[in-house]
């Protein structure tokens, strides 16, 4: 209240203007019209004082009872304890997901190894079959260390094909 006063008496008792020093040179209006009378007097009212008031004692305070949850009604507090029930159970279960994606990863990458270790042997082990099946090899073992020798022409003995894919043996074989 103070301060309006304040301001209110600069702006009528004072002739300088905002962000300037320099003075306003007063404006008489009698003087600028001379006896011209084209501007009409103006009624003006006079600009009431403000009032202050007095202040006898200070009176007493009453104190007001807490209002009940005034900001947030309890509809919307069990909608927002669902929301934040609902983003921890997705959180958790987010956790628990990339957590089983790790070790689907490490269970991969064992796995790998494990395959490459098979590749490894499996190849030995048709290296092995080959070798075994391999008919110079097959003719070097049969003639030199068992002995063997290719028959004659008179030692080998022919017979008809049975149209059965498969030969069963209960007899000699017909000549």
């Amino acid at each position: 209240m103070a301060r309006n006063n304040k301001s209110y008496r600069y702006q009528t008792r004072t002739n300088y203007t905002d962000g300037n020093t320099a003075r306003k040179r007063e404006f008489n209006v009698d003087y600028a019209m001379g006896n011209y009378n084209a501007v009409p007097d103006r009624q003006t009212r006079p600009i009431p004082e403000p009032q202050r008031r007095v202040e006898t004692r200070p009176q007493k305070q009453v104190r007001r009872q807490p209002r009940e949850l005034s900001g947030i009604s309890k509809t919307s507090l069990f909608i927002l304890i669902l929301a934040i029930g609902a983003t921890l159970y997705f959180c958790i279960e987010f956790l628990m997901l990339q957590n089983q994606v790790s070790k689907m990863e490490r269970d991969i990458i064992s796995m790998e190894r494990n395959l490459t270790a098979m590749k490894n042997e499996n190849d030995a082990a048709y290296e092995q079959i080959e070798k075994v099946y391999d008919l110079d090899y097959v003719y070097n073992i049969a003639v030199n260390e068992l002995g063997m020798v290719y028959p004659n022409n008179n030692e080998i003995i022919t017979f008809k094909k049975a149209d059965e894919n498969y030969v069963r043996q209960y007899a000699d074989i017909p000549d």
